[in-house]
């Protein structure tokens, strides 16, 4: 497989492990497709997939994970500390290795067509799939969230890309599209006022102050009693994570607070890691294709086998 795409869709449920559980057990029998990740959040009520094979392999299981979802999840009753619109509320393709943007643009495409055909759901398309641009960033779509949507939907200017006009209240609406690949990831912090959480992320998601393609959503863990910041990244190339790490170090000190620990979200590039290593190392002249160990034997190893 020279040309690797990957889609991570984003279901609202998080706290249900049987149904997650016998959901990936249905996607590992799908002939071409292997499930990278599968990472639950009780927290955010959220279970996000990754998975990738061949375009009939994840076109296969992404219908899976709708039409299980949707069976399953009623929004009507859903809450969680996380923006959503949907049941399944997004499901992006992801450019990998060697994967033109444009070819998988083509397939999210073809994919949404079909999910709102088979689904009767209302589809948006993101990202490098948006027609338009104020439906590029995924919280453009997503603001007012499910108990606003119906009345956004009025708005001609929210009409879905595909399916129907009006919003079904059981389901929601989802959005599709082609990204490259998100850092996602949750700063705890040490204290449990959710106020300042949510102090930081109103200051570094202020356009004037804040970090582009960086969005920040406080929360309350109940069950540890600690304020958090889910974290994503749209681009970890111009804005590294240890730079968005001490931004909310800083705002974190008019609260006397800090950061406890941080939890990766799914994957992660692991150039976003080493870019955070080097720097908090002060490495100079580190190149992880040559200075990482396993990296290097594996390009003796191939230039051997040749």
């Amino acid at each position: 497989m020279s040309q690797i795409v990957s889609v991570v869709p984003n279901i609202s449920e998080g706290r249900d492990a049987a149904f997650v559980d016998s959901l990936r057990e249905r996607l590992e029998r799908v002939a071409g497709l292997v499930v990278l990740d599968v990472s639950m959040d009780q927290v955010r009520n959220r279970t996000i997939f990754s998975f990738t094979g061949s375009r009939e392999a994840l076109f296969e299981g992404g219908f899976i994970v709708y039409e299980a979802t949707l069976g399953h999840v009623d929004m009507r009753h859903h809450q969680g500390e996380y923006p959503r619109i949907g049941a399944v509320d997004v499901f992006p393709f992801v450019a990998l290795r060697d994967a033109p943007m444009a070819m998988t643009v083509d397939w999210s495409v073809q994919f949404a067509e079909e999910v709102a055909r088979r689904f009767e759901l209302p589809v948006y398309l993101f990202a490098e799939s948006a027609r338009t641009k104020l439906r590029r960033d995924v919280e453009n779509i997503r603001e007012g969230e499910y108990e606003g949507f119906a009345e956004k939907m009025l708005d001609p200017a929210w009409k879905p890309d595909f399916g129907p006009d009006r919003f079904p209240l059981d389901k929601g609406a989802t959005i599709i599209g082609a990204r490259l690949p998100l850092v996602n990831f949750k700063a705890y912090l040490t204290t449990p006022l959710e106020e300042a959480a949510e102090r930081v992320a109103d200051v570094l998601s202020d356009p004037a102050t804040g970090m582009t393609g960086v969005h920040f959503y406080p929360a309350l863990d109940r069950t540890r009693n600690q304020a958090l910041l889910n974290i994503t990244v749209a681009n970890f190339q111009a804005t590294p994570l240890y730079r968005i790490l001490e931004a909310v170090k800083t705002e974190l000190r008019r609260f006397g607070a800090g950061v406890s620990r941080v939890e990766v979200v799914g994957l992660v590039p692991e150039q976003a890691l080493f870019d955070s290593a080097e720097h908090y190392l002060q490495l100079f002249g580190f190149a992880a294709a040559d200075d990482v160990l396993e990296n290097r034997l594996e390009q003796i190893l191939q230039q051997r086998a040749r």
